[in-house]
């Protein structure tokens, strides 16, 4: 019997604009991680027209409404209902939550305390 890969689920939270929108997207294997860095880095239509498909197959859901107060379905349609910016914004918390330093890393350190004992004393050989 071997190990069993569950896969990771990240949930994105938004301020400023977006503040209220929920999103549920799966980890990126190492190949999908590459491939969305090039749609990301291509600087003509590819990133338009191969970043919602790929989003897409990668959300598991999220709380969007429209106007009437309807859910907006978690597919490529519903992504083809935002605003370019909107779209940009959770591909981009999406990369810094797959590749980002998280906020309270390090925060239990004690920050170049002395270790709490007697040094190891050296002898020569």
């Amino acid at each position: 019997m071997g190990y069993r890969k569950v896969p990771r689920i990240y949930t994105l939270t938004f301020d400023k604009e977006l503040e209220g929108l929920i999103v549920r997207m799966k980890g990126l294997k190492l190949g999908q991680m590459r491939a969305l860095m090039a749609i990301l880095d291509d600087e003509d239509t590819r990133t338009l027209d191969e970043l919602p498909p790929f989003i897409a197959r990668h959300m598991v859901s999220w709380n969007l409404e429209d106007e009437q107060g309807e859910p907006v379905p978690a597919t490529e349609a519903g992504l083809d209902e935002l605003d370019v910016d909107e779209l940009l914004a959770i591909s981009s918390k999406w990369m810094d939550e797959l590749v980002g330093v998280k906020d309270d890393l390090g925060k239990d350190s004690p920050s170049g305390d002395q270790f709490p004992g007697q040094p190891v004393t050296m002898e020569a050989l």
